[in-house]
């Protein structure tokens, strides 16, 4: 049986967190801290924890700033250091299920975004990890990356950090429905499952817009962490599994095996790929995302030594 609870935790900027905590009724063998995309919420991973559960896992996942049901300024995520608070939240969480789970290994699994921001924490942190995953990640071009950067920056001095720019949305998702023209919706290119997709247009939770001020902070945050340099700062024996779907738009197999080129030449000894044909960008939301749960739940269960069959 799951329990289920939601926690508020206080951060010491007066930002409060909303997450919420999937046990098991019996022994907790270890701790998933997920780390959610752009544009979604918590909430979507109560399937992924219910089955997480039965493995005998703990599963915590919390909104980021700007995001879920509690955001006082959807898209925003604060008017100065976005970015940091938003890193410096995924410890504060971290913090909270080491102390209500104590004792027991922690996998942090980011996913998209979430995954820029789970390397980004573990730069500083990967000492109280046991293991990362990494969904729907790439390894950006900073060809491209370097003038987005420049124009975030323009279009918050232009419009204001808060407002939002057509500009940047087209930016940032433009392209990511081409590859599956004709499209039925503009999302075809999360799942390949209809209903899925249409679960996240119906949701009033997920989607933009997203402000300028986000934008600045994504793009700068990415300026952080994809040097060599900064992956060498993450401990080189962490296990490091990244998956996602081949045809994914932000990265698929190119962007993800651009990323796990980098950790090997920044020899991190304990890499795993695990690439799906065919599949888009929510694996856990796609037509194999049973298969897909159970493999990253293997992992989880083989890194923490507490395999267990669900």
């Amino acid at each position: 049986m799951v329990h289920h609870s939601t926690q508020i935790l206080a951060v010491d900027d007066g930002h409060k967190i909303h997450a919420q905590l999937w046990q098991p009724e019996g022994d907790c063998t270890a701790i998933i801290q997920v780390v959610h995309g752009l544009g979604e919420h918590a909430g979507r991973y109560a399937r992924f924890a219910e089955a997480a559960v039965k493995r005998g896992f703990a599963v915590c996942a919390h909104d980021h700033r700007g995001h879920g049901s509690h955001a006082q300024h959807p898209g925003y995520f604060a008017v100065t250091k976005g970015w940091e608070r938003v890193v410096n939240d995924v410890d504060v969480v971290n913090e909270f299920v080491r102390r209500t789970v104590p004792g027991v290994p922690v996998v942090l699994l980011g996913h998209s975004m979430g995954s820029y921001i789970a390397q980004n924490y573990s730069m500083y942190h990967s000492e109280r990890l046991t293991g990362m995953i990494l969904s729907a990640s790439t390894w950006p071009a900073k060809a491209k990356l370097l003038p987005a950067f420049a124009i975030a920056h323009i279009e918050a001095w232009r419009l204001g950090a808060s407002a939002n720019s057509r500009l940047l949305h087209k930016l940032g998702f433009s392209d990511f429905n081409k590859p599956f023209s004709p499209a039925r919706t503009d999302l075809d290119w999360l799942s390949r499952d209809e209903d899925e997709v249409d679960e996240y247009i119906a949701d009033p939770l997920c989607g933009g817009p997203y402000t300028c001020g986000l934008w600045r902070d994504l793009f700068g945050g990415l300026l952080k962490i994809y040097w060599d340099s900064s992956l060498r700062r993450i401990s080189s024996d962490l296990p490091i599994l990244i998956s996602g779907g081949e045809l994914d738009a932000v990265g698929g197999d190119k962007g993800m095996g651009r990323l796990a080129t980098h950790y090997a030449q920044t020899l991190h000894s304990r890499l795993k790929v695990r690439i799906y044909p065919e599949g888009r960008h929510e694996m856990l939301n796609e037509i194999n995302r049973d298969e897909v749960t159970q493999d990253w739940l293997d992992w989880v269960g083989a890194t923490t030594g507490t395999s267990r069959s669900g």
